[in-house]
């Protein structure tokens, strides 16, 4: 199942990535978007299949922009998880993290990965939602987000989302990037 959901990921980030944005985007705020370049996952690399293109018969379905409920429940759980960074409460946070996440990564991992690479999360002031696209089914989710730091410099993430029984939860983020200036 977890391979399953990871080839899945994996298909929808790439379809997410080099899909035209042909639709207005749902936004509270225009940025640069960053360019991710390694990112934290629940998937270790070893066990990630080496073919992520799917079979000649199978179709992949593609991404639709979120809808309002979608929406709400994603942005709910970054910014709550957000808002126990701000706490330092790392293992309220690492609540908010998706069941084959916390499988893959110990609470103190993610605590130092946190703090060591996300660290301007712990410190964040507002957060903006753009650009959320989601499979048809609604089990998977991509949403750009930005935050200001102390008011001045603009990072950019990109979020991948997983639909549980438990709501939406974060099964990984792209590298961290400053990607403006703060007012």
């Amino acid at each position: 199942m977890l391979v399953v959901r990871s080839v899945g990921a994996v298909l929808l980030v790439a379809l997410l990535a080099g899909c035209a944005n042909t639709q207005e985007p749902l936004a509270t705020q225009t940025t640069v978007e960053p360019e991710p370049t390694e990112s934290i996952s629940s998937s270790p690399k070893e066990s990630q299949p080496a073919e992520t293109q799917p079979d000649q018969g199978q179709s992949v379905p593609e991404p639709i922009v979120c809808s309002a409920e979608v929406l709400g429940g994603i942005e709910s759980t970054i910014a709550s998880q957000t808002q126990a960074f701000s706490r330092e409460d790392f293992e309220l946070a690492y609540t908010y993290a998706s069941p084959s996440f916390r499988a893959n990564v110990p609470l103190r991992s993610f605590a130092g990965i946190i703090a060591g690479s996300y660290g301007p999360l712990i410190s964040s002031s507002t957060l903006s939602f753009r650009d959320c696209y989601m499979n048809p089914d609604e089990s998977l989710g991509v949403i750009e987000v930005s935050f200001v730091q102390g008011g001045e410099d603009v990072y950019g993430l990109r979020y991948l989302m997983v639909q549980t029984p438990e709501g939406w939860k974060v099964e990984g983020a792209s590298n961290l990037e400053v990607v403006g200036k703060g007012a």
